[in-house]
């Protein structure tokens, strides 16, 4: 036993050497740089700035003496007791933190400190690896080796995330109440100080009764830690929330999502880390504000009085820049960027993809299929019986040009069968789109992607078949003015310039109500003075649109989170109505023109029913024989 003893004191006095050891190395690195002059700033396409990074907010750093002592209180008595008693790390707490992840599976507890937090805040990534924490705990023994406990706290409250894009006391103080941090009451300053443990879930915004219940157990650390007693704690919960009618902060959170994927791309880059943030970042991007507003505008217009959400990205054809990108209804709510991150099912939008190698095998917009109710024995000896849309049909040919219009899908199957399933699944995987199978039901959209994906695959038919991955970022440089990165096109010529033109001249017809027969043409209720380009695509879960002239391209999506049926005709029409909103916005501010045929293509009018020749018809471009 002794022996044993003997061993375990060793052990100890080891570990406590090397602990003592890397806070002596910590201290002699000298001072951490708190990265006060760190920034990241992102300039519009006017390169006028439209978001900088919290560091470097003018009047939104506080110093302690300007924030509400019960805020201090509340915050140290929730998030980290014994603060100001140990060096960075919380033995205790640590302890207590294994007891309970040990006896309790459906209860798990951290141990983080308030120092720690601090570190990940300044410093770190989100990334999870031992990597990161590693570098985590020594930066936070170089906190604690140079800085007091006050100025490791102020730093804290000044950098911590409050949910709704709401970064710092401060803004927290305003965005919530209305009022300066140093005014926060105990009821105020417990309910933010809860906030803090998990912004989407313990918001008073988002969930009042579960941001009750986390003040109520802020509250009583409060008790245990002798601040307050329960007189004041009852008097607080059967106090009202006091919360602000309005809730805004200076920051205009609608671009928050353009600034996410932004982000996202300096990632992707590799610039996105301390060896560059510290050196001062400035991102110029391809954001417009203009279109941006349209965006924000039809979102708030047409989804208002529903629980439905949408998402929607703006692209210049030929150079492929971002101009705008919502990724929800409303960044206060949700952060989660839609556009970028929500995989859903395309529907119709996909047609277009295999109308471009029907167009390439021979077909024409005169090529006619039998439209009626078909089921379809596959190779495997399994069969398909897709439907029209309501269960309509023609009951005789129609030609590609009214299958386009009102989206037929059993032309779109007999188109895709008779090309083979190979084809369409190969040219899609071509846009980096994974998980896509070869099967029949694929000519109608049952693959998963975004509509940052989807524009990018619409971009190359509007920009004549030439291939430039859509992009936010066009330079960086760092606060020495130095140029880190340039964007360059790669102008990859990834499809035939003429059967993209014959196909984007096809597209025209989803506007023209002549082809309203069986089925209505799907955008003959929305006439532009211009002409455009346009497919639209539905499950029973989704809705989308994407449309383009050489000027513009505009692609958007509309559903429910949660996956619900799309039920209510208001909100199946958001996205057409977004496109069109962002059609006419560009016609009013640009000389909007359409694309004109190469020496290959020749135009012929047809009778847009039978494709049969007719001076008084339609007129498509038909490649030359």
């Amino acid at each position: 036993m002794k022996k044993l003893i003997k061993i375990f004191i060793t052990i100890l006095a080891s570990l406590a050497g090397i602990l003592l050891s890397f806070y002596i190395i910590a201290y002699s690195m000298g001072a951490p740089d708190l990265n006060k002059n760190r920034y990241l700033k992102l300039y519009d396409d006017n390169q006028e700035i439209y978001y900088q990074s919290i560091n470097d907010y003018t009047g939104h750093y506080v110093t302690l003496d300007n924030v509400s002592k019960y805020f201090i209180d509340s915050i140290v008595a929730i998030e980290d007791q014994r603060f100001y008693e140990h060096r960075g790390f919380d033995p205790i707490g640590i302890m207590r933190a294994i007891k309970v992840n040990l006896t309790n599976q459906k209860k798990s507890q951290g141990a983080s400190t308030i120092t720690q937090q601090y570190a990940r805040l300044l410093y770190l990534t989100n990334e999870k690896s031992w990597s990161r924490k590693f570098k985590e705990a020594f930066l936070t023994m170089q906190l604690e080796t140079h800085l007091n406990k006050d100025d490791i706290l102020e730093g804290y409250i000044n950098n911590v995330y409050f949910g709704h894009g709401i970064y710092g006391i401060e803004n927290a103080a305003q965005y919530f109440y209305g009022k300066s941090a140093k005014e926060l009451d105990l009821n105020e300053s417990s309910m933010l100080a809860g906030v803090v443990n998990g912004p989407t879930y313990f918001s008073p915004l988002n969930d009042q009764k579960a941001a009750r219940k986390r003040q109520t157990i802020v509250l009583n650390a409060l008790i245990d830690c002798n601040k307050i007693n329960n007189q004041q704690k009852q008097q607080v919960l059967k106090s009202d929330l006091n919360l602000a009618t309005e809730h805004k902060i200076n920051d205009n959170l609608a671009n928050n999502f353009y600034k996410d994927t932004v982000i996202d791309e300096l990632e992707e880059l590799g610039y996105y880390n301390n060896t560059y943030l510290n050196q001062g970042l400035n991102v110029y991007t391809t954001f417009n504000q203009g279109y941006q507003k349209v965006l924000e505008k039809s979102a708030k217009d047409y989804t208002k009085d529903s629980e439905v959400e949408t998402s929607s990205i703006v692209v210049e054809p030929y150079t492929s820049k971002i101009l705008a990108l919502i990724g929800g209804k409303d960044y206060t709510i949700s952060q989660f960027n839609r556009a970028t991150k929500s995989n859903r099912q395309i529907g119709s939008t996909v047609k277009p993809l295999l109308y471009y190698l029907a167009l390439e095998n021979g077909f024409t917009p005169s090529t006619t299929f039998l439209d009626e109710p078909t089921t379809f024995k596959l190779e495997d000896n399994t069969t398909y019986s897709p439907s029209n849309y309501n269960n309509k049909y023609a009951y005789k040919d129609i030609t590609l040009a009214q299958a386009i219009a009102v989206s037929d899908n059993i032309f779109a199957v007999k188109t895709h069968l008779f090309l083979g399933t190979d084809n369409l699944a190969s040219l899609i995987k071509k846009f980096d789109i994974k998980n896509v199978k070869s099967n029949a039901s694929l000519a109608l959209g049952t693959v998963n992607t975004n509509i940052y994906n989807l524009a990018n695959m619409y971009n190359t038919l509007a920009s004549e078949g030439i291939y430039n991955h859509v992009y936010t970022i066009e330079k960086i440089t760092n606060n020495e003015g130095d140029i880190l990165y340039q964007h360059k096109a790669e102008d990859k010529q990834m499809l035939n310039q003429d059967t993209c033109l014959e196909l984007s001249q096809l597209l025209t017809a989803t506007f023209d109500s002549t082809y309203s027969t069986y089925l209505q043409a799907t955008m003959a209720a929305y006439q532009l003075d211009n002409i455009n380009a346009c497919k639209t695509g539905s499950t029973d879960f989704d809705n989308l649109a994407v449309a383009y002239n050489p000027n513009i391209l505009v692609a958007s999506w509309v559903g429910y989170d949660d996956n619900r049926k799309m039920k209510s005709t208001n909100d199946k029409t958001v996205a057409k109505k977004t496109v069109v909103d962002v059609l006419n916005y560009t016609n009013e501010n640009k000389d909007v023109t359409w694309y004109q045929p190469t020496k290959n293509i020749q135009a012929i009018a047809i009778n847009p029913l039978t494709g049969d020749f007719d001076e008084n018809g339609i007129i498509y471009w038909f490649k030359k024989e």
